[in-house]
């Protein structure tokens, strides 16, 4: 137990530290509306204020995501590409499972069709 206790000293700073920042950000909320908050800044558009009205469709976020997790997942062919061979048969019926999740994930949202763009 005493080997542990300095990561339990570090979970409690982060727990703490995380409460202390959410309820000073709970006791001083930033909900004030300026002339200056809707400028231009750098692009030189305008921002209509009735837009930040609306809610945003939620289809961006999930297409966002979907293309995150399906990078993430290519990005870990590269290095077993490169060294494949050196590391045997194991390391192929890895990747092969690895691929396999990835199309499963794929078919998945697919018939979901979170693909499409209406």
């Amino acid at each position: 137990m005493t080997e542990f206790f300095p990561i339990f000293v570090y979970f409690g700073l982060l727990i703490a530290v995380t409460a202390i920042t959410l309820g000073i950000s709970a006791l001083f909320p930033s909900n004030q509306s300026s002339k200056t908050k809707f400028m231009p800044y750098e692009s030189g558009i305008q921002t209509e204020t009735h837009l930040l009205q609306k809610r945003f469709p939620l289809r961006h976020y999930l297409v966002a995501l979907i293309f995150l997790v399906f990078d993430i997942e290519v990005i870990f062919l590269y290095p077993w590409a490169v060294i494949g061979k050196q590391l045997g048969p194991f390391a192929f019926f890895e990747m092969a499972f690895f691929l396999l999740a990835l199309l499963v994930g794929f078919a998945y949202v697919w018939k979901k069709k979170g693909l499409e763009w209406e």
